[in-house]
């Protein structure tokens, strides 16, 4: 089966990755740069064990908003798009390119950003980076993990009563809050309740802690982690150049240094991908 052709990398190996990645995508603010980024986040995502599809909606809202931004706020720049009355308030005036490229260039940023973060979360468990930890830390790790959890299910809780209560009638929006505030608060210590049991059935906070499945370092880890090193020493030595539209639309190629530190990040879904095509098959 594919499942099971499938290579899987160290957590920690995915951690350096998702670093240098992030490092690229907050600093090199290069179109070429960001551009071949994208391209191989993109790859990563598309690979044989990928578990969630790629959050094209939001990588596009999240691309889209500083360029609307921009544009609205920005009325510097020679080559105006259209122009609106000036006694529009916050939006009239020109609206110019090098308005709009500025706002792509943090938009682009912005979606790398958020979608290398959904991309280690799909392939790094919560489980996995707490077992990462030192023991002094691993409870405090556990509480923030289960302190995460509780965000999503929480607002679970408060559409599931709204939805319980709409077809009875009363309050809606903000006013129906102080309502909602006992079902939700006894709906949260239940659940709390059932976790500190569960932690304790677990034995939580013993005096060793096992894993059914110990994370092995492999071969390809190191693979990982060296072009990890690699892209970051890239980025330091050699960082592509700053684009600024304002003072030039053409954007300037990157040395090939930067280029080549920037395209050991594809290394690990290369890896990945040859994996699968050369394992034998166990369907």
């Amino acid at each position: 089966m594919e499942a099971a052709n499938a290579m899987s990398f160290s957590p920690l190996a995915w951690i350096a990755w998702a670093l240098a990645a992030l490092a690229v995508a907050l600093i090199a603010r290069n179109p070429f740069s960001q551009a071949l980024l994208l391209l191989i986040v993109a790859n990563t995502w598309l690979g044989p064990s990928r578990r969630i599809a790629f959050p094209v909606r939001m990588a596009v809202i999240l691309g889209l908003l500083p360029v609307a931004l921009s544009l609205a706020g920005s009325r510097f720049g020679a080559h105006p798009l259209f122009s609106l009355p000036s006694s529009i308030p916050l939006i009239g005036g020109r609206w110019t390119l090098e308005a709009a490229l500025f706002g792509a260039t943090a938009g682009v940023a912005l979606s790398l950003t958020v979608s290398i973060l959904v991309l280690v979360q799909a392939r790094v468990s919560t489980a996995d980076v707490l077992a990462l930890l030192p023991r002094p830390l691993y409870g405090v790790g556990s509480a923030l993990a289960l302190a995460l959890a509780f965000v999503p299910q929480t607002a679970a809780t408060v559409k599931g009563i709204v939805e319980v209560r709409g077809p009875a009638g009363g309050s809606r929006g903000w006013r129906a809050a102080p309502s909602l505030l006992m079902p939700v608060l006894l709906t949260t210590l239940e659940r709390s309740l059932q976790y500190a049991e569960s932690l304790d059935a677990r034995g939580f906070a013993g005096r060793r802690r096992t894993r059914y499945r110990p994370s092995r370092w492999q071969p390809v880890d190191t693979i990982a982690l060296a072009a990890a090193a690699v892209a970051i020493a890239g980025l330091a030595l050699s960082p592509p150049p700053a684009y600024d539209p304002y003072s030039r639309l053409a954007p300037e190629l990157p040395a090939l240094a930067s280029l080549a530190g920037l395209l050991a990040l594809a290394i690990p879904a290369l890896l990945e991908t040859w994996v699968s095509r050369h394992a034998p098959d166990h369907a």
